[in-house]
């Protein structure tokens, strides 16, 4: 809304287009080089009106180690950036990287030196950061600009006249933040807001909009089976070291039952880490392997690992080791919880038991649990393909030394599979990187890093008259809904 990158992705499609480039880069134009034996390469982004060292001061802050950048990964692959004129930025590259012709507003985006320079030159990362420029005071290159900001919660926007891809068509936008989901229904269903986004409407609120607000004509609800959601268990905990128990727990879930009871007859079970709108998708299911629920055969594959039950039922091994652990969620996200009470019955018949202790997330993302817990945990996040390396690369397990901070949060270790997620960030052609998606789910549902549960349904709840906006069909990377704002209307 507020910002905008040299690229912008279409979250329906995939597809990648330019905003503040005139251009894609292209090897056949000669404006991508890449230099195989070398392993480096050169992009030239040939800019709209906006100054090109404004890029460059911008990488200069993604780059720097105490700005708080949540994503470093492309900063941090670029060795140099040249400026030779206002418009064009040449782009020099420490190592091949397959995104390099679509550089977007969260990798690498315009900041403006004649207000931030100075302060950043100063040298003091802790003022420069928490500088009421980066709210408040926000000037970006998107399609709007930040006229009142009241500290989170409400934001004025209004339409920049001289934005890339042209002046937006609705003059002024109100953005709140509301976090309650009952408060958001309310508002829809009196007429009170024209657009809810990013799951602000709960699965069950949806369903109320459907029934009670679409079928009467006033709007669209749409639902997107957008990230996804897993169980972890504890790369820290010996009770789950073998693969056999990982693989036991999994088929004990009834997970088409629980998602019936939780989702209302949304078909949203997941088998793996990858949208279901990827061209590998269904090639991928005929490949991988398939836990269908069978406690049967969870019984027998514990058994087999030395599980035998215990005089209360809890299944017990030869060195008197109970299947007895914490079993947390993020207190109060309604579905997680939900999830958590099913799975935790379903366990509780084969002998395992689970012992609830949610924590909130202010808690879950303190320096005492950060990014890992003692027994299982279900969590969810993006399912990207071009964030499967800082989701599953062994260089990106949380430890003391990073201060818990990658994504690696199941500990997978596997050079082959490092290898595969190192030769898909790679220059490949399409069928080479299909075949590695491939290699990697299958490898991924061997090992089970993660149980997969389902995909999480996104709610999208859009008011009769506003058009152009665009459901997501994966979170995470560059999609969001907003994307095309510019070309939104009202009638």
């Amino acid at each position: 809304m507020v910002d905008a990158g040299l690229v912008g992705q279409n979250p329906a499609t995939l597809e990648r287009v330019p905003v503040l480039a005139e251009e894609l880069p292209s090897v056949k134009k000669g404006t991508w080089k890449i230099d195989p034996q070398k392993k480096t390469m050169i992009t030239v982004y040939n800019g709209k009106p906006y100054t090109s060292k404004d890029f460059e001061f911008g990488w200069q802050i993604a780059k720097h180690p105490q700005f708080p950048m949540p994503d470093r990964l492309v900063p941090e692959m670029i060795s140099k950036i040249e400026t030779p004129d206002d418009r064009t930025l040449v782009i020099h590259w420490n190592d091949l990287y397959n995104e390099a012709y679509a550089i977007q507003y969260t990798h690498v985006r315009a900041f403006p030196r004649h207000l931030l320079q100075e302060a950043f030159n100063a040298g003091d990362m802790k003022a420069f950061a928490n500088s009421p420029y980066w709210n408040k005071n926000f000037i970006g290159a998107g399609a709007y600009r930040v006229v009142e900001w009241d500290a989170g919660s409400r934001m004025e926007l209004e339409a920049f006249n001289d934005f890339a891809l042209g002046k937006p068509k609705i003059d002024r936008v109100t953005y709140k933040t509301v976090e309650d989901n009952n408060t958001n229904l309310a508002a829809v269903l009196a007429g009170e807001v024209d657009l809810c986004m990013r799951s602000t409407i709960s699965f069950d609120g949806a369903m109320i909009l459907r029934d009670q607000w679409e079928k009467g004509g006033k709007g669209k609800v749409h639902i997107s089976p957008a990230s996804w959601t897993w169980l972890n268990l504890s790369r820290d905990n010996p009770l789950f070291s073998d693969v056999s128990v990982r693989r036991a727990l999994l088929h004990a879930i009834d997970r088409d039952a629980m998602v019936q009871n939780m989702f209302r007859g949304e078909k949203v079970v997941s088998d793996i880490p990858l949208s279901r709108v990827r061209k590998t998708y269904k090639k991928a299911l005929s490949t991988v392997t398939i836990y269908k629920y069978d406690p049967e055969r969870a019984k027998k594959l514990l058994a087999e690992a030395g599980w035998k039950p215990g005089s209360d039922g809890i299944l017990t091994n030869a060195k008197g080791e109970r299947m007895e652990f914490e079993f947390r969620v993020t207190a109060e996200r309604r579905d997680h919880e939900q999830a958590q009470a099913i799975i935790a019955d379903y366990w509780k018949k084969i002998g395992v038991r689970g012992n609830i202790k949610n924590l909130p997330n202010r808690l879950l993302n303190s320096a005492d649990n950060r990014n890992r817990w003692p027994g299982a945990f279900i969590g969810s996040h993006n399912v990207t393909v071009e964030e499967w390396p800082e989701r599953f690369h062994t260089k990106n397990i949380p430890t003391a030394e990073n201060k818990y901070a990658p994504e690696n949060v199941s500990g997978w270790n596997d050079p082959r599979k490092d290898e595969i997620l190192d030769e898909i960030n790679s220059i490949i052609p399409e069928a080479r990187s299909e075949q590695l998606q491939l290699d990697f789910l299958k490898m991924f549902t061997e090992a089970l890093p993660h149980l997969p549960l389902y995909y999480s349904p996104e709610i999208l709840v859009v008011k009769r008259g506003l058009t152009g906006v665009t459901p997501r069909q994966e979170s995470g990377g560059q999609n969001s809904s907003s994307w095309n704002m510019q070309q939104w209307d009202k009638t």
